[in-house]
């Protein structure tokens, strides 16, 4: 994997929901443009909407002046890696992290939807100081190693 040569771009969209839509696009567009197949194209754009739905209801949905959510897009030779961070109250990402499946489903499905669609899944959070998600989907037979 070393050389793999990467370009990141950047999006900040309002903490609202209508939004979104915006954020799904972008990925899917640079999803078929490095040869993605639709399948994971389509994964990448479920999994892009899970995390900028969290974050926008973790930010207070739009309903008083709350900080952007920055998303970023890290394109490599071999994978695709996007982060989306929100500046809401952050969480303990223990609590889901190492939630096994069924207790989470009082909490939701986003979580273990979004690990289920993409190769590497990470989450960095703690009280008070915001969350940072990120994921990654490796090229079809280019994982890592």
């Amino acid at each position: 994997m070393s050389g793999d040569k990467k370009v990141a771009f950047e999006l900040e969209i309002p903490a609202k929901a209508k939004y979104i839509s915006l954020a799904r696009l972008f990925a899917g567009s640079i999803a078929r443009r490095m040869n993605f197949s639709e399948d994971s194209v389509d994964d990448l754009k479920i999994a892009v909407s899970e995390m900028c739905t969290n974050a926008v209801v973790h930010t207070g949905n739009g309903t008083a002046d709350k900080p952007p959510i920055n998303i970023r897009f890290i394109v490599g030779e071999e994978s695709l890696t996007i982060e989306v961070q929100d500046q809401g109250p952050g969480f303990d990402p223990r609590c889901v992290l190492e939630s096994q499946p069924s207790e989470l489903l009082e909490k939701g499905f986003g979580i273990p939807l979004i690990r289920s669609l993409v190769d590497v899944f990470e989450c960095h959070s703690s009280p008070g100081g915001g969350t940072k998600v990120s994921i990654t989907k490796f090229l079809p037979g280019r994982e890592r190693r």
